[in-house]
């Protein structure tokens, strides 16, 4: 049976988060999807990780990696699009473990011509370092308790209001209406494959962290994809960690420099710069690899 949609992971060289990520995907009420790790060179620790997830699951799990030369993510995110058996793409990145409606209700919610744009709650130190795969299984990452709220006030935790779901059709419709923000935040995306192959794909010209999820989604909304919030509704919680490296000069020029052409395409992409953009056949024409991408590896549990 086909994967009803390809889980697309970024990550780099965080094992402890990518176990308690992956621990999320497996106890998915859903199980029909195939969850891809898009590795901007991680060490040996992240690829043990992928191996000890894989042997604890019953679903397929790949592991894409790409050589460290600095901030590559979209690279390496643009060859897992190439690379997903399915024509729906649900992103997350290692820091943040889904609830487990998470695949479910982006399933539920998909629709041609849309993409899904949502939110994560940000757990402080406490909260996630009490996590792991045993906790996470039995759902105590996505419960809010009293302690968690005294922690929000003392800003802690933050975004808990996106950690209660808003269930049936109303509550939908009611953050459709009150949230006016629609960029969408690699954390907790998603959108139809063929969209992704329509605007090229992720932006490479991003060299450093910072606004390629928003300027993903400025780009599919440029080419008529309407977004979608599943705030409330396909939950995700990110995982404390210490602060990396604060947005740079550089992925800001390239967020403006996207916004000054103000077309859907992007030069440097899933179709390399000066490749003609795809007409609306689709995917004709894309590589099945790209240039010292790295290894691929599927990883099953032993039947």
């Amino acid at each position: 049976m086909p994967a009803a949609a390809s889980v697309i992971v970024s990550t780099y060289d965080r094992p402890r988060h990518l176990e308690r990520c992956l621990a999320g995907f497996r106890f998915q009420t859903r199980l029909d999807f195939e969850v891809l790790v898009a590795d901007d060179g991680s060490g040996p620790e992240t690829a043990r990780t992928i191996e000890a997830a894989a042997r604890a699951s019953s679903g397929a799990l790949r592991h894409l990696r790409q050589e460290d030369r600095g901030f590559r993510k979209c690279r390496i995110l643009n060859q897992a699009v190439r690379e997903a058996a399915s024509d729906y793409l649900i992103f997350t990145d290692s820091d943040c473990c889904p609830h487990r409606r998470f695949v479910e209700r982006h399933l539920a919610h998909r629709r041609p011509g849309h993409m899904l744009v949502g939110r994560s709650v940000k757990w402080g130190r406490r909260r996630s370092e009490a996590l792991d795969p045993e906790a996470i299984r039995r759902g105590r990452h996505a419960r809010i308790g009293a302690r968690d709220l005294w922690d929000s006030l003392r800003k802690r935790n933050r975004y808990l209001p996106y950690g209660f779901s808003l269930p049936g059709q109303l509550g939908f419709r009611l953050v459709q209406h009150l949230k006016k923000n629609r960029s969408g935040r690699g954390g907790n995306f998603s959108a139809w494959k063929a969209d992704l192959e329509r605007v090229n794909g992720w932006n490479e010209d991003f060299e450093s962290w910072g606004l390629e999820d928003v300027e993903l989604s400025m780009r599919l909304r440029w080419a008529g994809v309407v977004p979608l919030l599943v705030i409330n509704r396909a939950l995700t919680f990110h995982l404390w960690h210490p602060e990396g490296d604060k947005r740079s000069r550089s992925a800001r020029n390239a967020y403006n420099a996207s916004k000054a052409r103000g077309i859907p395409w992007c030069p440097n992409g899933l179709r390399g710069p000066g490749e003609a953009p795809l007409g609306p056949g689709g995917s004709e024409g894309f590589s099945a690899t790209a240039q010292d991408a790295g290894s691929s590896r599927v990883c099953q549990r032993p039947r």
